[in-house]
């Protein structure tokens, strides 16, 4: 007797309709390997989601995974006693039988009631002697390169494109065979759009006549090959690697571009549930963890515009922070106008040497010059702003390192202001030492005594921290290092 598997999907994306509840599946397998467990699962992105339930094959190495609703199409697999997987697609016919050998999972693997598999398991065959062709090419080739047989070469590279060809044209004669098939869907993105160029628009003397048309095509048909807005194609490994690749590598890397094509998608996907939140989470994710500064607008855009409203399947505390740390970056992103640096004190290079001989003079909180608009009164090329706290040894070896890269940059227009943190008697009188002992009487060493709130308007969390401001105030770069300055100025 089989035994029966009831498959629990995982995936929270999933949508089954009501009106397919009755049909549901039952998929039999038939494996030579009596006694081991079965796991069938599918793939998401480019993430295998496996259910909790297993099946035991019976002794005669048989069993069955059955359920009441339907499951969503894509490309599943079976994964054999913790060891063996063997991909299978999952098609609108959901009552059928595999029956596979495990000495070799893709050559002996047969459908009987899914015209979809019968399809996908010649493809696999198909391609396991097509990669062995190419593998066996490829060894021919660097052999030839070795003894410098230049026509050998030739006549290999030859038979490479023979070949290429060949499995060109057999993705497509399946892809025209088989309309309206998951199966035929997920072939199609297994031809780059590379293959499917057109050639430049030309004269009648056949000069290009637009050189950017084939970028612009290329940009327009990316998803030609993978349809990101079809939900069967979430379950395939592809998914992931191909949006991803739309917004790093296709369209300009500029945080404003990349917010308009986000928001063009995302715009499309809201109709289904399950793209919006992938697409959307896939976005989210990638630029929450990039280490590229003008990257953060991006991910300030999508998490005001798209996740806080949006994000319905988020626990509200998570939104709530969300919506804390949206308003702490804000106003300190690239591109925007740098803020007031409120009760801005100055202390000039006399103080410091006056400082360094009376003691009350050292210590005094309240001496000073103060300072209504940094903005207005360091008017240069270039404006680098400080933060740092004197009691902290990185700060301390970076701004060292700041007054160096300050010397050889000042000619090209470039003005500092420090600004140390930490407000009180003892810092203050550590800060003098130290200003004093390194001679940092070029530029303006600062703080604000009185109040803390650049903290916020900077998100100085954490220090060293250093913006650059051209000379219209705007905010040109941020967590930057000396070094980092020094290439951007340059």
């Amino acid at each position: 007797m089989n035994v029966l598997c009831k498959l629990k999907i995982i995936s929270p994306l999933l949508f089954v309709p009501f009106s397919l509840f009755s049909q549901g599946y039952e998929i039999k397998i038939a494996i030579n390997s009596p006694g081991d467990s079965v796991i069938m699962g599918y793939y998401f992105a480019k993430n295998n989601m496996i259910p909790e339930d297993t099946c035991i094959l019976d002794k005669s190495g048989k069993g069955v995974f059955r359920g009441k609703q339907k499951l969503d199409r894509g490309l599943y697999f079976l994964v054999i006693n913790k060891k063996k997987r063997f991909d299978f697609v999952m098609g609108d016919e959901q009552k059928f039988e595999i029956k596979t050998d495990t000495s070799d999972l893709i050559t002996g693997a047969t459908a009987k009631g899914s015209k979809e598999n019968e399809v996908f398991f010649d493809f696999q065959r198909t391609n396991l002697r097509q990669g062995l062709q190419l593998h066996e090419l490829r060894q021919e080739l660097e052999a030839a390169g070795k003894e410098g047989n230049k026509e050998k070469q030739t006549e290999i590279r030859s038979r490479l494109q023979a070949l290429h060809k060949e499995r060109l044209a057999y993705l497509r004669q399946q892809i025209d065979a088989h309309p309206g098939m998951f199966v035929t869907k997920f072939l199609n993105t297994l031809i780059p759009i590379e293959n499917r160029l057109p050639d430049y628009p030309r004269d009648e003397a056949g000069n290009i006549t637009d050189s950017s048309y084939l970028y612009r095509w290329y940009r327009a048909h990316f998803f030609d090959d993978l349809n990101i807005y079809d939900p069967d194609m979430l379950r395939t490994p592809l998914y992931e690697e191909k949006v991803m690749s739309f917004f790093t590598k296709i369209i300009p890397q500029h945080p404003d571009s990349i917010c308009v094509e986000a928001d063009k998608i995302l715009e499309k996907t809201l109709s289904d549930p399950a793209v919006f939140r992938c697409v959307l989470v896939l976005l989210f994710n990638h630029y929450t963890k990039s280490q590229i500064t003008v990257h953060e607008n991006v991910w300030v855009h999508l998490a005001e515009k798209w996740y806080i409203p949006h994000a319905s399947w988020t626990m509200p505390d998570y939104v709530e922070n969300l919506k804390k740390e949206v308003a702490k970056r804000k106003p300190n992103l690239i591109g925007q106008h740098a803020p007031p640096l409120e009760m801005l004190m100055a202390l000039p290079p006399a103080h410091f040497k006056t400082a360094a001989l009376d003691t009350a003079i050292k210590f005094d909180l309240h001496a000073g010059v103060n300072v209504k608009d940094f903005r207005q009164s360091l008017k240069g090329k270039y404006t680098a702003i400080l933060f740092w706290d004197i009691s902290c040894s990185h700060c301390r070896k970076t701004i060292q390192d700041m007054y160096a890269e300050y010397e050889k940059l000042k000619d090209k227009g470039l003005t500092v202001i420090t600004v140390m943190t930490v407000p009180t008697k003892e810092s203050k009188g550590k800060w003098v030492d130290f200003i004093n002992e390194h001679q940092m009487f070029g530029w303006t060493n600062a703080w604000s005594p009185y109040s803390a709130k650049y903290r916020t308007d900077y998100d100085v969390a954490q220090t060293p921290l250093i913006f650059l401001l051209d000379e219209d105030e705007t905010i040109i770069g941020k967590r930057l290092t000396p070094e980092q300055l020094h290439l951007l100025i340059n």
